[in-house]
């Protein structure tokens, strides 16, 4: 049998966070400190990745069944999560690496969204070198940066690989929080609904939502630019009290959007929202733009 401890190495990521008036910065990988023994040279590597799809599935049940011991809610497997775990399995496997950005490839962000159109707000990963999935999963457990990742309340989906090489398994097991996913008009009566909340907690008489197509452009091409000041947005500005930010979540209004809400001289709103993807949010977010007169 061989001698060989776990090897692994965590990430954690905020993919999408919510801004007001400024796009806030790129995202960036966390690593957290492990404990890794030098393990024996690996060799012999196959072109074609052995996926191990029995203990994939292994894998998440024994992940699970810790979860709901800590009282945290079970992991759905995802597709497109999974599809990313594989090929960083694969290339890790390839490049005889434990690593979560190997060279020329894209970070944990960039590979969640490139595999699926799932809307997550927030994603982590474990990658690790073991003799079998038993044992990778109790070396995980007895670390605490992994164990965080597979007990972390607030995942609910994952994507899990497992490459064989001989007597080796390159273990990955990606995990996101998924959000709703919402249609052009559903997010836009979603924040209408989060303005007259505000009005009311205020106890201020309701606005009147007026139509607004305009709004909706304003949104998108703030998408396009990957910025919320734009040439549309600082035109509707000369006109109007301006709102803008992004959320994947978008009836959550930022903390400015109380001062604008309450004003007291204010009678009419319009409101247009953009889902799209950009190099700060590449798993996508709502682009809300809105106007108060």
């Amino acid at each position: 049998m061989l001698d060989l401890m776990l090897r692994a190495l965590i990430a954690s990521v905020g993919l999408l966070m919510a801004a007001a008036g400024t796009v806030p910065p790129k995202v960036t990988l966390k690593p957290a400190a492990a404990k890794i023994r030098p393990a024996a040279d690996v060799s012999g590597y196959s072109s074609s990745p052995s996926y191990d799809y029995e203990a994939e599935r292994e894998l998440l049940e024994l992940a699970n069944q810790a979860r709901a011991q800590a009282g945290a809610q079970a992991l759905q497997m995802d597709p497109g999560l999974t599809q990313a775990a594989r090929a960083h399995a694969a290339a890790m496997a390839r490049d005889r690496q434990l690593s979560h950005q190997l060279e020329g490839e894209p970070a944990l962000a960039q590979r969640l969204a490139a595999t699926g159109d799932i809307r997550l707000d927030r994603a982590g990963e474990n990658v690790a070198l073991d003799v079998n999935v038993e044992e990778a999963e109790k070396h995980l457990l007895q670390s605490p940066p992994h164990r965080e990742n597979l007990l972390n309340p607030y995942y609910n989906v994952a994507g899990f690989a497992v490459v064989r090489e001989g007597a080796r398994l390159y273990v990955v097991q990606d995990f996101g929080h998924s959000v709703p996913s919402y249609s052009a008009d559903q997010s836009e009566n979603l924040v209408a609904s989060a303005v007259e909340q505000l009005r009311e907690q205020a106890n201020l008489p309701s606005l009147q939502r007026v139509a607004g197509p305009i709004l909706q452009s304003a949104a998108c091409s703030m998408a396009q630019e990957n910025r919320l000041s734009t040439r549309a947005v600082r035109d509707l500005a000369d006109r109007y009290n301006v709102l803008t930010y992004t959320n994947v979540q978008p009836q959550n209004l930022p903390a400015t959007a109380n001062r604008i809400v309450a004003d007291r001289h204010l009678r009419n709103f319009s409101v247009g929202t953009c889902f799209a993807r950009s190099s700060s949010y590449p798993n996508g977010v709502y682009w809300v733009a809105l106007i108060f007169y």
